[in-house]
Parts: C-alpha cells; sequence; structure tokens
C-alpha cells in the first residue's frame, strides 16, 4: 500500500492537563481523564514516498471548501515529529510523504484540533515506517509529538492517561468502551476563530502561578472522586466535579505570569446560563478546555431539552453534538 486514510477523534478532559514537568519528553504532572468524541474529529490521508526530499503538508481547514499546502509552522511541527518517530521506532531509512488532512470542527479553538492531528499522524507515520504498534507504543509516540493530550485519542471510548515516572510509562488506556455510559457532549461554538495563545505556550508558564501547586494537591483526590463516580455512573457528582476541575485548571492560567485569559464574557454568560438551567431541574454541566468554547456535558435523555434550549441562545453560534467513540483508526 502506497496511501492509507486514518480517522482520529479529538477528546474531552474531565480531568485536565496543564503544565509539564519534562518539557522535552511532555510528561504532565498528573493522571487525566477523557472522552472520545463522535463529531470532533481529523481525516488524515498520508501517502508515502520513495523520495526522502518529498513531503508536503495540505489542510482543509473547517468549513473550507479547499485544501491549502502549509509552509509554516504546523509544517515545521510535523517535520520535527517525523523525526521524532524515526528515533522512537528506530529506523534509519527516509521516506518522503505527502499529508491531506481535514477537520471536522474549528482548529486552535479549544477543541482539541492537536490532538485528533497528532493521534491521527502517529499513526500514519508507524504506518510510513512499516511499524505496528500496539494501543499502549502508540500513545506514547504520539505524545512525543508535543500534542500530549493527543495520547489520550489512541484508545477507545473512555481514556486514562498515566502521568508515570519516564517516557515509557506515561501513555494512554481505555477504562471503558464508548458504550459504557450514554453522555452526550454538546461542544458550544461561541467563536471559531483561532486563538491567540497555544496551549502549549500555555503549559509552559503553568509553573507560574502561585496556585498550580495547591491544584496539585487537590488533584489526587478529585482523580479518585471522578473514577467512583463515573464507574457508578453518578452524573450529578460526576458533573460537579467536572466543573470543579475547569475552574481550578482556568485559575491556574488566570495567575499565571503573564496572565492567560481564554474566557470571553460570552463563555461566562453561557456558564451562568447552564447553571440557572440545573436550577430549574435540566441537569447538565460545563467543561473547558484551553479555549472560550464550551462543552455541555448531558445524559442522552437531556439531549433534545439542551439543544432547543442552547439553540435560542445568542452567544451560541453553533452546536456539535458529540456521543462517546472509537479511537484512532484506519478507515
Amino acid at each position: 500500500m502506497k496511501k492509507v486514510k486514518i480517522k482520529s477523534p479529538a477528546n474531552i478532559a474531565f480531568i485536565k492537563y496543564w503544565g509539564q514537568r519534562d518539557k522535552k519528553l511532555f510528561l504532565p504532572f498528573n493522571d487525566s481523564f477523557s472522552m472520545n468524541l463522535s463529531s470532533c474529529y481529523t481525516i488524515l490521508e498520508i501517502e508515502k514516498k520513495e523520495d526522502p526530499k518529498i513531503q508536503k503538508l495540505y489542510v482543509k481547514d473547517y468549513e473550507k471548501d479547499n485544501f491549502e499546502i502549509k509552509t509554516d509552522d504546523s509544517f515545521k511541527k510535523v517535520l520535527t515529529f517525523y523525526h521524532q518517530a524515526k528515533k522512537f521506532l528506530k529506523v534509519k531509512k527516509d521516506y518522503g510523504f505527502v499529508i491531506y488532512s481535514y477537520n471536522s470542527f474549528p482548529k486552535k479553538a479549544g477543541i482539541a484540533s492537536s490532538a485528533s492531528f497528532f493521534s491521527a499522524l502517529a499513526l500514519g507515520f508507524s504506518w510510513l515506517f512499516e511499524k505496528k504498534l500496539d494501543k499502549k507504543n502508540l500513545s506514547i509516540l504520539s505524545r512525543l509529538s508535543g500534542s500530549g493530550s493527543s495520547c489520550r485519542s489512541i484508545p477507545d471510548g473512555f481514556s486514562w492517561w498515566y502521568k508515570g515516572k519516564k517516557s515509557s510509562d506515561s501513555y494512554a488506556i481505555s477504562i471503558a468502551p464508548p458504550s459504557y455510559w450514554d453522555l452526550v457532549d454538546l461542544v458550544l461554538i461561541l467563536n471559531k476563530k483561532e486563538k491567540k495563545v497555544s496551549s502549549l505556550e500555555g503549559h509552559i508558564m503553568a509553573e507560574t502561578s502561585g496556585l498550580f501547586k495547591y491544584r496539585l494537591l487537590s488533584l489526587e483526590k478529585r482523580l479518585k472522586e471522578i473514577k467512583k463516580a463515573f464507574f457508578k455512573k453518578d452524573f450529578t457528582y460526576f458533573g460537579n466535579l467536572l466543573e470543579e476541575e475547569t475552574i481550578s485548571m482556568h485559575s491556574v492560567m488566570m495567575t499565571q505570569k503573564p496572565p492567560l485569559f481564554y474566557w470571553s464574557g460570552k463563555t461566562v454568560e453561557v456558564i451562568k446560563k447552564i447553571i440557572e438551567q440545573r436550577k430549574k431541574g435540566l441537569e447538565g454541566y460545563f467543561t473547558i478546555d484551553a479555549g472560550e468554547n464550551i462543552h455541555l456535558i448531558c445524559q442522552k435523555k437531556d439531549e433534545e431539552k439542551f439543544l432547543n434550549f442552547l439553540k435560542k441562545q445568542k452567544e451560541v453560534l453553533q452546536i456539535i453534538k458529540n456521543y462517546p467513540t472509537y479511537g484512532t483508526k484506519f478507515i
């Protein structure tokens, strides 16, 4: 085969990854926990070339009609990962490649576009170098791309990323299949524009926050509690922990040096509306990654009620409906 096509989901972190204890190996300070998203994904096609000088990346952005060749930082990151993958896989031969990538959702908007892209690329490069990896090692390779959270997109369904003590034991596994719990993630697009500060830049400054060490202390308990709530399917406790975790991470961001404010006025207004609906008996909880846009987590039985409500809110430009789904795979 000279060409393969890969599909890989973005994931929403219930317990977040923020800050790196090793900035070369992209090792986190804490475990994290996420769900793969059925409607937020990257489709990546990679073609092998015998001429190693042929190295091209074409990207079709969300809601665009045509692919554009990339020669900017995004292409440089692909080249860097190419060499990292070659080293990890212990291969000597070089290959050329032509990559076509398409996103089903806005990139660099806090919806884990780097996670879906680099998890797909990890599988693509392992194929390019003719190495078949198990999920564990593919997860490790994906983490080494620089997008740590991409390792959680490799396993199916609900993923747990172990922080590990070293590179070889920092990887993600599936702790439950997609069918385990009928959760729904409604991604509320408030702004489709790319954020000004990337997650990678933000991670580097995490430890400058005076709240960072307190966050790590609280995480040990929260990780245990959310796992209990998840396996008991205690949605109320699970949801409260989601919001507690979101506020914890963004408090660190806002107190970094320099401060990092991803939330907008729209973000705050929608959060208030979600809380107000909950008081009225419609149970849903917010979680927000490194961006302005919001993930509303609800149960399948309340999906339509939330959709009807959210479609009427002026702050919400678009809603992307997601269910738990499978991890990175060839299609």
